[in-house]
């Protein structure tokens, strides 16, 4: 008989984490990442980190919050550093997520289910320093796979596909029902959803304004062909410029037919958005893990994005040229470029084959973290 696993969630807003999470794992604030970006000279952060350790044993909780990042870090049989993209010179914050990766025994490190790159040189440098030795590394897109080749990280490397195209979603049903007692959505006929991102903002460069105007117009043409729209905020936290609530309430200040759109608000799970997803006829997204429910349910997909993991995820599920058709780049989205997409992603059915591959490659990373388990 084995011993039944603990788990212990490293999370930047354990409070809240710790009522999501209940029941499933132990929450510990982890300020490692709520720093600045590090030094580029990794003693340097290592020197930091024994400062930090011994921080911990003297100052063993903050505000009843359990402080032992590192302690937790060194004593684990087993990390995982997940994130999506953060290992990444894009966000100009690459070192300060290379934190658990550096602390970690290097053959217990298993950076699972990542888009990875790209890196400017001196990031280049570090994060193979960091990744030399590892014991596995997971790309959830082939773009990622083939980068990671070709930097000759001597590193185990699998492709595999996101975690979460292994969600389960709600059932149709009862996701039919929710739309109708929380959004007093009567059909869900000729329904569109859009997960619009409040961060691409910041990401992209783009003029605020500009953005949520689009979306308005794009929004008010959808509902004056027949359709019936509901805006996804995926993402909702504190920081207010990555909280997908204020993007869909600044589009629905600038629609036209306003009373015509739902919103998905309050707090519904992971599962419940994606049986509603499932419900839709497409989905427009600009969050990657609202894009990843739609197509993992077979639901015809257009991605807005803001780096390379977007194009990445969507060849793979579309295959090269008609998943860089579907692909827009934020910083060229108009009403025009959205609604070809939408109606070319109408057109294009998802291969359920393919998709059943993703799904399969998807499943391959828990087996891959449970063989690195002493």
């Amino acid at each position: 008989m084995f011993d039944k696993p603990s788990f212990t969630l490293h999370s930047n807003d354990p409070t809240y984490d710790a009522w999501r999470f209940a029941g499933l794992a132990d929450l510990r604030w982890s300020y490692l990442t709520n720093t600045p970006n590090h030094s580029s000279i990794p003693w340097l952060n290592q020197l930091a980190y024994s400062v930090l350790g011994l921080a911990e044993r003297i100052v063993p909780n903050v505000k009843g919050i359990d402080f032992g990042s590192i302690k937790a870090v060194k004593a684990a049989d087993l990390v995982v550093a997940s994130g999506g993209d953060i290992f990444t010179s894009d966000y100009g914050n690459l070192r300060k997520h290379l934190a658990y990766p550096m602390l970690a025994r290097k053959d217990r490190l298993y950076l699972c289910s990542h888009s990875i790159g790209p890196f400017t040189d001196k990031d280049k440098s570090y994060f193979l320093r960091i990744a030399d030795g590892i014991g596995a590394i997971s790309a959830r897109e082939k773009d990622s796979y083939d980068y990671l080749k070709e930097l000759d990280v001597q590193a185990e490397i699998y492709l595999t596909a996101d975690v979460a195209f292994t969600l389960p979603a709600l059932e149709r049903r009862d996701a039919q029902l929710l739309l109708k007692r929380r959004y007093n959505l009567e059909s869900a006929e000729g329904l569109v959803a859009l997960s619009i991102s409040q961060g691409i903002i910041k990401y992209s460069g783009l003029n605020r304004e500009d953005y949520y105007a689009t979306f308005a117009r794009f929004c008010d043409t959808l509902i004056d062909s027949g359709k019936t729209v509901v805006l996804i905020p995926h993402v909702m936290e504190k920081n207010p410029d990555n909280n997908d609530v204020i993007a869909c309430d600044e589009v629905l200040r600038r629609m036209v037919h306003e009373s015509h759109v739902s919103v998905l608000s309050g707090e519904p799970g992971a599962v419940d958005l994606k049986g509603v997803i499932g419900c839709c006829e497409c989905l427009i997204g600009t969050r990657t893990h609202a894009t990843i429910a739609a197509m993992s349910q077979g639901v015809p997909t257009v991605s807005v994005a803001y780096s390379r993991k977007a194009y990445g995820i969507m060849k793979d599920v579309y295959g090269d040229e008609l998943g860089g058709r579907l692909t827009i780049d934020a910083r060229a989205i108009d009403v025009d470029s959205l609604l070809d997409a939408y109606q070319l992603a109408i057109q294009s059915p998802i291969d359920s084959i393919r998709l059943k591959d993703i799904k399969v490659r998807a499943e391959n990373n828990f087996l891959i973290g449970r063989d690195l388990l002493p």
